[in-house]
């Protein structure tokens, strides 16, 4: 058992590398592909009316010059030291940036993912116990409707009811736990909203398995029945879900942060990307990468941690 968890742990770790490996080329040849030259876009932003010489010299300054598999393998090897480069914009270390926005962002979706686990877990499970109940169709309704809601215009939503026709929050107001619960909120309710059709389908079909006729027939209640094996049964593609929501919310937060004048690695990504800042895009997009992969991997641990016969070939169910 301990051989088989170690041999599956290795491969899901190369597996991972490389993603990483794709990730990055793609984030570096996608960003190069734009026909705005980056040195020419720093020096109109920063100087009075630069000449070609002066553009050519900060590209050869920058190191555009260079062919782009040769840029990439220096970021690469960079990146590997923990040096991704200097802002274009803010003449910053993109780590250090980084640094400061990725704490707001990680509030942000650790708050909201508190909102998607209040939310989903009880209401998936009554919704399963009292299938076709008034309940159940209503929670149905409610659940398409969020999912068909779009973050930004969920944003606008709250903060027309909550900031300005009743004043409960500030629009604009920063560094507190309140501040937190608007945005929260319009990232978490779609999300919630398909985490409760999701663990409903999943509970629903366990309950018809096999070792649920076989635990009524012993004679156990149907609440340890529902407990103490359908919903462990139900937890590994839960858990599976919820850490890829994580990357997902990570990686989505920027409209949201936008909205509510957030100063997250979203925001701080989609200026660089009006900015033409290389490697400040380059940092964040594997700084995203790199959490969406440790996510991911964070709920394989966790489900062979539920149930170690997961490291093995096919389906395992709990006893």
């Amino acid at each position: 058992m301990i051989d088989n968890l170690f041999t599956y742990i290795r491969k899901r770790l190369l597996n991972l590398i490389f993603v990483l490996i794709g990730v990055t080329l793609l984030s570096f040849f996608l960003s190069n592909l734009s026909s705005v030259d980056p040195a020419e876009a720093f020096a109109r932003r920063n100087m009075l009316n630069p000449n070609p010489a002066q553009i050519e010299e900060l590209r050869q300054e920058m190191k555009l010059d260079l062919p782009l598999y040769q840029q990439y393998f220096n970021w690469i090897k960079n990146s590997l030291q923990g040096d991704l480069g200097i802002s274009l914009i803010t003449r910053n270390p993109v780590s250090l940036d980084i640094a400061h926005k990725l704490p707001v962002t990680m509030q942000l979706v650790g708050l909201s993912f508190f909102w998607i686990v209040l939310l989903s877990v009880p209401i998936s499970v009554l919704s399963a116990v009292k299938k076709n109940s008034l309940f159940d169709h209503l929670t149905r309704a409610v659940t398409v409707l969020g999912i068909s809601v779009p973050n930004f215009w969920l944003g606008f939503l709250l903060l027309l009811m909550f900031a300005v026709t009743f004043p409960v929050f500030r629009v604009v107001d920063q560094g507190s736990l309140r501040s937190l619960i608007l945005p929260s909120l319009a990232l978490a309710i779609p999300i919630a909203s398909s985490s409760v059709r999701l663990f409903r389908a999943t509970i629903l079909s366990n309950l018809n398995r096999d070792y649920v006729i076989y635990a009524k027939a012993r004679g156990i209640g149907n609440r340890q029945i529902l407990w103490g094996h359908v919903l462990k049964n139900s937890l590994p593609p839960m858990i599976t879900m919820f850490c890829q929501y994580l990357g997902y919310m990570v990686a989505g937060s920027a409209v949201v942060e936008s909205i509510f004048s957030m100063k997250g690695i979203g925001m701080h990504l989609v200026d660089a990307i009006i900015g033409r800042d290389l490697p400040t895009i380059n940092g964040c997009v594997l700084v995203i990468a790199l959490l969406f992969v440790f996510f991911n991997t964070l709920a394989d641990l966790i489900n062979i941690r539920l149930n170690p016969r997961m490291s093995g070939e096919g389906e395992a169910l709990y006893d």
